[in-house]
């Protein structure tokens, strides 16, 4: 009997796929407008993923210039992302190769000519 409780269990855990670690960094906007929306995606891909918001939280549907706030996803395998913005004018830029495996803060820009760049710690 208990061999084969043992076998079930060890049955479940190598069918059970690797779940992914939750996530989070401090994200900063100095793009100038206002956010309404973030998206990660591992770098050198497309798979965008939404910020999780807690709906709890009853937080402002958009973040404003100057303003922060904590970005949720679920973190793959690697530590380079993507972020993607939409603004309230419904444009949207996107900074690359962010590393949140070793930066808990970002800080995202738009420079005068609209390039997006980034600063993390």
């Amino acid at each position: 009997m208990i061999k084969f409780a043992l076998a079930a269990a060890a049955a479940f855990v190598i069918a059970t796929p690797a779940l992914a670690d939750a996530w989070d960094f401090i994200l900063t906007n100095a793009a100038g407008k206002p956010i309404k929306k973030v998206e990660l995606a591992p770098t050198g891909t497309t798979t965008w993923q939404d910020n999780k918001v807690d709906p709890e939280m009853q937080r402002s549907a958009t973040l404003a210039p100057g303003k922060r706030m904590t970005v949720h996803f679920d973190k793959g395998p690697g530590c380079k992302y993507d972020v993607r913005a939409t603004f309230a004018d419904d444009t949207t830029a996107t900074w690359t190769n962010i590393n949140v495996c070793d930066n808990s803060f970002v800080t995202v820009k738009l420079n005068a000519a609209g390039t997006a760049t980034f600063t993390a710690n």
